[in-house]
Parts: structure tokens; sequence; C-alpha cells
């Protein structure tokens, strides 16, 4: 009896002591799993933001003649809802205020089109003249145009010429956006973990922007966003990326201009007048036909009934029509 006992007690506690042993082995690894998963979910919280930032900064590159301090203050100010917005004008400064900092060092936004061979093939020095370019892109009536009206001679076929593109394709702006996920923006040990596989499975990676994201403990996020330019491209920061009339063998444009500083007051601040990149000055008085810029006024777009590019000498947008 009494041994009987002693057996089944015996066999108890090493039943008791394999579900502590199974305990310890399998809940760590679960907790693991689900932070990982968690991680996974604020990636991809995190690349929809960059995607709507993408997007605001296409956008306001296409209005501002693909001008690169112009995209990226439209990134930040898109970023402002990721780190903390707000309901308050203060509150929306001092996120919006993050935002700028921190994009600084840890967003690199590239202008892949149009490229420095697009502006070797459609520079219109005309239309660069009259904006105050260095080379400009022409975006007016591309429906009967395949060169800039003062350049007709130009090499349009993108079988032949240096860029690979027609005008139209020349009129596309499309930007690369590369952005780190802070420390304080991921999860404890997931986080890190993601970050050391990415430095584990790519240890020579090519490009260092990346590489030192990661090696500073962020998580690289890439997207691209293409939209139609609504302005003449003007040269700027452009990567290089020829077609096959130049060999296919890229040019490095070198750095980029400086460009106007950023906003020196808040953009939510209602009596802020600073403004990073001034309109150029109206157009002089000029023939439609002929014009390289189609003789439409700074912030006219074609089919716009509020815009007339006769009115008032071309010069500027007529509200009361």
């Amino acid at each position: 009896m009494n041994r009987a006992f002693f057996n089944r007690t015996k066999k108890g506690g090493r039943q008791t002591g394999a579900t502590l042993v199974e305990f310890a082995v399998v809940v760590p690894i679960l907790l693991f799993l689900l932070m990982n998963l968690i991680q996974y979910g604020l990636l991809y919280h995190t690349k929809s933001q960059i995607n709507y930032a993408a997007f605001e900064a296409a956008r306001a590159g296409t209005t501002a003649n693909a001008n690169a301090t112009t995209i990226r203050s439209a990134f930040a100010r898109a970023m402002t809802g990721y780190y903390g917005g707000g309901t308050t004008t203060a509150a929306l400064a001092t996120s919006y205020a993050k935002a700028v900092a921190d994009s600084a060092t840890s967003t690199r936004i590239e202008i892949l089109s149009p490229t420095k061979e697009s502006f070797d093939d459609f520079n219109s020095p005309a239309l660069a003249t009259k904006i105050g370019a260095t080379r400009a892109i022409p975006n007016a009536n591309l429906s009967f145009i395949s060169c800039p009206v003062d350049v007709p001679s130009c090499n349009s076929n993108p079988a032949s010429n240096t860029s690979g593109q027609t005008l139209m394709d020349a009129n596309l702006l499309k930007i690369r956006v590369t952005y780190g996920i802070p420390k304080a923006k991921q999860i404890p040990l997931a986080g890190s973990f993601m970050n050391w596989a990415l430095g584990f499975l790519h240890p020579a990676d090519a490009d260092t922007f990346r590489a030192g994201l990661v090696a500073a403990g962020r998580i690289p996020v890439v997207t691209h966003t293409v939209m139609r330019m609504q302005s003449p491209g003007v040269e700027g920061s452009n990567a290089s990326s020829p077609g096959a009339g130049n060999g296919g063998t890229p040019v490095d444009p070198g750095p980029p201009p400086p460009g106007p500083a950023l906003p020196t007051c808040p953009v939510t601040q209602p009596s802020c007048t600073s403004n990073p990149n001034p309109n150029p000055p109206p157009n002089p008085v000029c023939d439609p036909r002929i014009d390289p810029g189609g003789c439409r006024p700074i912030g006219c777009t074609a089919g716009d009934p509020k815009c007339d590019p006769i009115c008032n000498n071309g010069t500027m947008c007529c509200m009361a029509i």
C-alpha cells in the first residue's frame, strides 16, 4: 500500500517537472514570435505612412519644378502624424519639428526622374532663361511637341538618345524615399532581432546610407512614387540613369545645389509667411504658339476655368473668369 502510493507520487512529480520544462521552453519562443508579429504590424504601419508622405512629397514636387527642398519639406509635413500629430497648433508644431529633425538624418529622397540625361536631351534654353534655371524641361503642349520649341532638332528617339526617354517620359517625376525606423518605434528584442537579421543577411550592402541606418539600429523602409509633372522640370540633384544612346554609362551629376532653406517658422502657425520656394516672376507678354512655357501663368493649369492664358497679357491668373 505504501509502496504503491510512493510510486504514484513519484510518477506525478515527474509529470509536474516535465510540464515546467515544457513551459520554460515553449512560452519564451511563443512570446518572441508574438513580439515579432507585432513588429511586422508596426513595420506595415510605417510603410503605409511613408507611402503617404512620399505621395505628398511627389505631389508638391510636380507643382514646384521638381525642387528637392520643396519635396523634402512636404515629406516632413506629411510625417507629422507619425511623430505624434496633435489637436492644437502647438502640438502639431512640436510634432512637425520632430519630423524635420529626425528626417534630416534618417531620410534620403532621390529624384530618379527626370534624370541628368533627360535634361541633356530635352533642355529648353529659352525656358530655362525665362524661369531663372540652369536647365529646364518644357511641360506645356506635350500632346503636340516631341522636342522643346526652341530646340526642334533634339533627338527625341528613346532608342538612340541619351536618356532613353521621350519628352512625355521626361515629364514624369519619380522619387525614391529611404527611411529608417528609429529604435523608439520598435518593439524591444523583436526590433533588434530584425535589425540584426538585416545586417547578417546583407553584411556588405553597397548602399552606404542604408547600411548606415542598419548600423545605427534603424530598420530601413524604401518606397517609390511616380507622378506627372505639372510644371517645368528644373535640374537639381537628379540621378543619372542613361539610356542605350549613352552606352549605358552613368554620369555622376555631382553635388546638388544648396537650394533655399527650410521654413523659419512652423507651417502650422497661421502667421507664418516663410516660403522656401518663392514663385519666379510672372510671365512677360508672349505668344502661346511659340513660347516654350505655353504662356501659362505660374500656378495655372490647362483647362482651369479660372485661368486664361490671354487674360491680362498672360501675366496672372484671372480669378474673375
